[in-house]
């Protein structure tokens, strides 16, 4: 860890060489460039954010070009989109997540909830379906993920919007290099499953990411390590190190590029001035296995995004803070120094010091360089990747020591998504800083080989010392050869860790803003209740809700039945029933009889509403009777009337065809017994059916029996309808009988011919045989026509002579 920074001129006495050399001038001549964690902890300086996540849609030309690190997220930048489809009902917009090309798309974040891609049931134009967004089985939200790596254009975007006037896509929008994603979405007709909508306004996105392959010198066996990387073939990088700190801080040394192109980093640096047996040890190090809240991981991670705008020094000073690691800087060569302290490189006693030049010793800290607890902030993928303060590491032992007071240091961990690592770093910063004991002295020529990062081992009778480790962290050449040091205590039991004692679980806070508490629905109940006729007969099978009285904000009531149970099919859904006294509602739909269902309903006004649970409910078994077959004919009589004239008996008869529905109340009949068979089919537009109702019935007012036949067909805009009836009924004052056949087609203007036959009750009258059409014709046994009587009630023979006049009785002879 960095210790310069709390060592001031005033320890090095006034008047002597050192009193020009105080700590940050020996770290400037070291070349040591420290981590963030290492000065906060070191010192109590807060430090600031540098990286983070993106969580905001960024748009235009100006937008800064990044790099994506390991494990990381953001929302990207907007490059184009459009609207397509009848109404302009889907949308599609294209987003850069990053400028170089990336490993896999993990998941997207949508409007601040991790969502999962359906990654086996691929669209062929639109990509991955959203599941969240998946609604009674018809999906609204898909994501298509270009990794960078693409040599052509979408090639739905192209062949839809190239002639686009106003936004075009043309075939030259290939974006290599550049990893990003089409996010298609279809806007919902209604919301038929809940009482979110599912989406509300123009959704947000930020995208979850593996990033970068990197290369990995410790997988290239040309350079010492174990494997097939090779720093000149990009094709073969990529593995565990991609997520490791220290082979990431590796590559933006010697410069990253893309197809020979810099892009960021150091841009002349070469692979001699990074040792490799020291930077293969150090990626070891980060990647040695520790115990972690699932299991054995990485001791050291980091991922995030950079953008290339951002300084080197600040970008390596990110990653060195992931790893709790030093760089030094020594004649133009860097190396690198990870975790605990390594074994020690020289020992010495106290005859090796040169007692004629001047030393300093600090075993305390002042007040003000004093700290004895931390916090510090990370992004945290269970929060939507948002900054989360972790658990305080607090130390009340040393408050006390400091005169009760609580002397936290602060540090922004940008690149470390990963809970149980921060915590690690927490400690293993403050167990360092808490280690006071420096020293800074002079040693002779034989110490020359002593460079900044390295462990030395002091034995020391004058300070009671048995083999203490110290770390080099500043070493100044004399001009006579001798070598002035600064060392730090340093102790590898400051990296203990123990995951059942150490860790504090972390809670995550919901994602979703809390809005006020959905509207329950209230006082719900259901009954099996027939739709009433203008009589208050019930005439079909129907469902009464009932819902509570009074509830403010409330302007109609949405009701969903089902066949069967909650998972059945859906058979009516209308939000149609105004909240009004009495509070309850006889549903108008179509609904089977006898047959068990489910009702739920949701108060349609407030805010927020939540559906009542789902209720069964049988409904009543009212069936098709003579009612739903009867012939209306009392327009027809009307018509007749104006051309049959004096024939009273005739004009009865349809007048009675025509309000035969209206004399028999069979509601009135206490023995009822129906039969009822229907035979239907259906295909590619065609439908032929068969109804037939028998019923008979007895009562104190007598007793009917009756048979109802319907045949039906229909092709394309035309159908065509057979109605057939007869009865017998016997009362007190007799009986009467009827048979009526009416045949109709509905082929753009309704056409009926009917054809009756009416027993009267009183003997006396005669029985009347009716029929009602445009022309009236006999025919021979053999089919020929012989007589025709038409609408004027001029009857004709077969060959269009005039014959009699029906209404007035007179014979004409007269041909046309």
């Amino acid at each position: 860890m960095a210790v310069f920074t709390w060592i001031g001129a005033s320890i090095f006495g006034a008047g002597t060489f050192l009193a020009g050399l105080t700590a940050a001038g020996l770290q400037i001549a070291a070349g040591v460039v420290m981590s963030s964690l290492g000065r906060s902890a070191s010192s109590g300086e807060q430090t600031t954010q540098k990286f983070g996540v993106q969580g905001r849609l960024q748009g235009g030309e100006d937008v800064p070009r990044s790099i994506n690190l390991g494990w990381n997220c953001t929302a990207g930048s907007l490059v184009w989109h459009n609207t397509f489809g009848d109404g302009g009902t889907m949308s599609a917009r294209v987003m850069a997540i990053g400028d170089l090309p990336i490993r896999e798309l993990l998941y997207p974040i949508v409007d601040g909830v991790d969502c999962t891609l359906l990654k086996g049931e691929i669209h062929p134009n639109y990509g991955w379906p959203v599941a969240e967004y998946r609604k009674g089985g018809v999906d609204h939200l898909w994501i298509k993920f270009y990794d960078g790596n693409q040599t052509a254009a979408d090639p739905f975007l192209v062949s839809n919007f190239a002639g686009d006037p106003n936004r075009p896509y043309q075939s030259t929008r290939v974006g290599r290099g550049v990893p990003y994603v089409i996010v298609f979405a279809r806007a919902p007709e209604r919301n038929d499953e809940g009482d979110k909508p599912l989406f509300q306004g123009i959704p947000t996105f930020k995208f979850v990411s593996n990033g970068v392959r990197w290369y990995n010198p410790a997988l290239d066996s040309t350079v010492g390590g174990v494997g097939t990387h090779r720093w000149d073939n990009p094709a073969t990088w990529g593995g565990v190190g991609d997520f490791n700190p220290i082979v990431q801080l590796y590559n933006v040394l010697r410069g990253v590029r893309f197809s020979g192109q810099w892009l960021y980093g150091m841009q002349g640096l070469s692979a001699a001035r990074l040792p490799v047996a020291n930077w293969i040890a150090g990626i070891n190090a980060a990647q040695t296995g520790i115990d972690g809240p699932s299991g054995v991981e990485p001791t050291f991670r980091s991922g995030g995004e950079v953008q290339v705008g951002a300084k080197v020094a600040v970008t390596a000073e990110a990653l060195l803070t992931a790893a709790n690691s030093r760089l030094v800087e020594n004649g133009g060569v860097y190396t690198v120094y990870v975790g605990p302290p390594g074994a020690p490189v020289m020992a010495f006693t106290d005859g090796d010091i040169l007692s004629t030049e001047e030393q300093s010793f600090s075993p305390f800290l002042s007040l003000s360089d004093t700290v004895n607890g931390m916090d510090a902030s990370y992004p945290n993928p269970g929060e939507g990747w948002n900054n989360k303060k972790a658990p305080p590491l607090l130390r009340p032992d040393l408050e006390v020591q400091a005169g009760n007071r609580r002397l936290m240091a602060s540090v922004s961990l940008d690149l470390v998504p990963y809970a149980a690592q921060v915590q690690r770093l927490m400690r293993w910063a403050l167990n360092e800083a808490l280690r006071a004991r420096r020293h800074t002295f002079v040693l002779g020529p034989e110490f020359r080989v002593i460079e900044p990062g390295d462990v030395v081992r002091w034995t020391s009778e004058r300070n009671g010392y048995v083999d203490k480790l110290f770390r080099v962290d500043g070493v100044i050449y004399k001009w006579n050869l001798d070598v002035i040091v600064d060392l730090t205590e340093v102790d590898p039991a400051d990296y203990d860790w123990d995951q059942e004692t150490d860790y504090r679980p972390v809670i995550n806070g919901p994602l979703q803003l809390v809005g006020p508490r959905p509207m329950p629905m209230s006082g719900w109940q259901v009954f099996p209740a027939p739709i009433p006729d203008e009589s208050g007969a019930g005439r079909r099978p129907s469902i009464e809700v009932r819902f509570a009285s009074g509830v403010p904000s409330v302007d109609r009531v949405r009701v969903q039945v089902r066949v069967g149970d909650e998972d059945g099919p859906l058979i009516f859904d209308s939000d149609a029933h105004p909240y009004v006294d009495p509070w309850r509602a006889i549903l108008q739909g179509q609904f089977p009889p006898n047959v068990t269902c489910v009702v739920r309903g949701i108060f349609i006004g407030p805010a927020a509403a939540e559906w009542s649970g789902w209720l069964p409910v049988t409904t009543p078994n009212v069936k098709l009777g003579a009612d739903d077959i009867a012939i209306d004919l009392s327009n027809v009589a009307k018509d007749v009337l104006a051309q049959v004239g004096s024939n009273r008996s005739i004009i009865e008869a349809f007048k009675r065809i025509g309000t035969m529905l209206e004399e028999a109340d069979r509601e009135n009949y206490v023995k009822r017994e129906s039969l009822f068979r229907e035979v239907q089919v259906e295909l590619e537009g065609l439908e032929a059916s068969f109804t037939e109702i028998i019923e008979v019935a007895l009562g104190p007012g007598g007793a009917i029996a009756q048979k109802l036949e319907s045949l039906y067909a229909a092709m394309g805009g035309n159908s065509a309808e057979v109605n057939i009836r007869w009865f017998a009924e016997a009362g007190p004052e007799g009986m009467a009988a009827r048979y009526v056949i009416q045949a109709a087609a509905n082929d753009g203007t309704f056409r009926a011919g009917t054809f009756f036959i009416d027993v009267p009750l009183d003997p006396t009258k005669p029985v009347v045989i009716g029929v009602m059409a445009g022309q009236f014709v006999n025919y021979t046994s053999d089919g020929v026509p012989i007589v025709m009587l038409g609408e004027d009630g001029v009857q004709r023979s077969a060959n269009g002579v005039k014959m009699i006049n029906w209404v007035t009785g007179a014979e004409r002879t007269d041909s046309e």
